[in-house]
């Protein structure tokens, strides 16, 4: 009887070593996450806008700086979890979070200004003019 259970524990040993593997390739590829690509940012983007401007308008009344913050934090949180930080425009380069945050908040500071104008700080307007400005300028530069 031993001598038929060693028997079979060498093929069960080897079938389990091959599942072992098989397993672990396949962790490997579920792993990837399909690069964001332009109109995942801009659904992001847009509803990133769109709770900051339901957020500050004047039935809610919340502060500008924490919406501000939340719908940004959910922009980079959605980009990172769905697509492990990678957009498509960026290439293969994994994004930083605080990268993407950036991405996050020039976005939606520039989809709220176009929904909701009235409702977006004057100070904040002009130095998202401003930073808006020097990306052209740094662009225009590497050309």
């Amino acid at each position: 009887m031993k001598k038929f259970l060693n028997v079979l524990n060498i093929p069960l040993l080897f079938y389990l070593t091959i599942c072992e593997i098989n397993i672990l390739n396949k962790k490997l590829y579920a792993n990837t996450k399909p690069q964001a690509n332009q109109q995942d940012i801009f659904l992001y983007k847009q509803m990133g806008a769109s709770y900051l401007c339901k957020s500050i308008n004047d039935k809610i009344d919340f502060d500008f700086n924490k919406a501000f913050a939340v719908s940004t934090y959910t922009f980079a949180e959605v980009v990172f979890s769905k697509h492990g930080n990678f957009i498509k425009e960026a290439g293969k380069e994994k994004l930083t979070t605080q990268r993407v945050l950036y991405i996050g908040e020039i976005e939606i500071l520039n989809s709220a200004i176009k929904i909701c104008p009235k409702q977006i700080p004057a100070d904040v307007k002009k130095r998202f003019q401003e930073t808006l400005n020097k990306l052209k300028k740094q662009t225009n530069k590497k050309k």
